[in-house]
């Protein structure tokens, strides 16, 4: 007779029991197997992508070290320190360059008087005195509603004035504009002085 604990029957159930534990082994072998190919493919993708843009970066300093074979040892980083230097020369270059002694200079422009008085006809004209000074200068001319004395002259005057009384305000207009151009090696300069109109 059996007994209900027969040893008989304990190599089924150990059969049985040990079945499940090997499928979750194999399961977790396959699942483990799926991501260490796909962490595979990754990389050789990341690696496949990132190669491709390696010559163009490698290019230039291949470039530079196959132009200079005598500096077989030099690092390739100074060939790129030495361009930035000269292209940061250019901006130092290019700063506005300063006044040269030969640039004309009006250094004084006034008139007397700063204000016409006209009398209520506005048919008269007032007389005006200039005085200036000028550095640098060559020629030097007067002109009324102009800025640039010398395209539109009044008169060619003498480049340092004292008392210019050539020019007079004409009382129909309210105000006129009086200029000073002078001329020299460096260019033309030119200043302007406004009159108005005051009625007796």
């Amino acid at each position: 007779m059996t007994h209900p604990e027969d040893p008989s029957r304990e190599p089924d159930a150990t059969a049985s029991g040990s079945a499940s534990p090997l499928r979750r082994r194999r399961a977790a072998l396959a699942v483990g197997s799926a991501l260490v190919l796909g962490g595979i493919a990754l990389a050789i993708w990341a690696v496949t992508a990132t190669g491709s843009s390696a010559p163009q970066v490698a290019a230039p300093s291949t470039a530079a070290s196959a132009s200079s074979p005598g500096t077989a040892g030099a690092s390739p980083a100074e060939p790129p320190a030495t361009s930035a230097s000269e292209a940061s020369a250019p901006p130092a270059a290019s700063a506005p360059p300063a006044a040269s002694a030969e640039d004309p200079v009006i250094s004084a422009f006034a008139v007397e008087p700063a204000v016409a008085a006209c009398p209520d006809d506005r048919a008269g004209t007032v007389p005006l005195t200039f005085s200036w000074t000028s550095e640098g200068a060559d020629r030097a001319w007067m002109g009324v509603g102009t800025s640039d004395a010398s395209v539109q002259p009044a008169a060619e005057v003498d480049l340092t004035s004292a008392g210019f009384s050539g020019l007079t305000f004409a009382c129909s207009d309210a105000d006129q504009v009086f200029t000073l151009t002078v001329q020299g090696a460096g260019g033309t300069v030119s200043e302007t002085i406004a009159i108005s109109r005051e009625l007796d």
